[in-house]
């Protein structure tokens, strides 16, 4: 696994690409994508790449410099982002994608899989800045785990409507894909 060390404000980040595993598979065989796609926390590039294959405008998003350079060397034609979510992101999509680090730990440990001490600061994050970029009638595709507690970001976040299309039990626990979108649309 490729990783590279950065300065930052005096400490020191290891950064870790996210090779595809079972939830990148899960989220690419329940994706339904629509227009412009944004991929946030690309990683690999492995969703992404998929989807530029299939003809796609496509928008790979890492806080992972080494990671873009990796997605920019396997396909010119993926717009590639270096942001810490969406810091450096312009414009609106109609499909976003998300595979966030959504165990409990210490994101410094290993930004990849830890989504902050309850496994979900990460997600909250995303969600609370989500909403500016996605388009009318557009879709955001999102893996939760069990150790996320899904009925209280429904409650912090009631200008999306949730809906779990489906879910799989791993070896110490289950995870989720939903499909978010603007309440005040009328999709679904």
């Amino acid at each position: 696994m490729a990783s590279q060390t950065i300065n930052n404000i005096g400490s020191y980040l290891k950064f870790v690409i996210y090779e595809p595993e079972e939830d990148t598979f899960f989220i690419l065989d329940n994706l339904i994508p629509i227009g412009k796609i944004l991929e946030m926390g690309a990683g690999s590039g492995y969703i992404s790449l998929a989807l530029a294959e299939k003809g796609f405008d496509v928008t790979a998003v890492d806080i992972d410099p080494e990671a873009i350079n990796r997605i920019k060397s396997k396909n010119k034609n993926i717009k590639t982002v270096v942001s810490d979510l969406f810091k450096n992101v312009d414009g609106k999509y109609d499909t976003i994608i998300f595979n966030p680090p959504y165990l409990p730990g210490n994101v410094n440990e290993d930004r990849t899989i830890f989504g902050g001490k309850n496994g979900q600061e990460v997600i909250q994050n995303f969600l609370s800045q989500a909403y500016e970029h996605i388009e009318k009638n557009g879709k955001i595709f999102i893996i939760f785990s069990s150790f996320n507690d899904i009925e209280y970001l429904k409650k912090k976040f009631q200008r999306y409507c949730f809906r779990k299309i489906n879910e799989k039990k791993l070896s110490f626990h289950s995870i989720f894909i939903y499909v978010l979108w603007r309440c005040e649309d009328e999709i679904q």
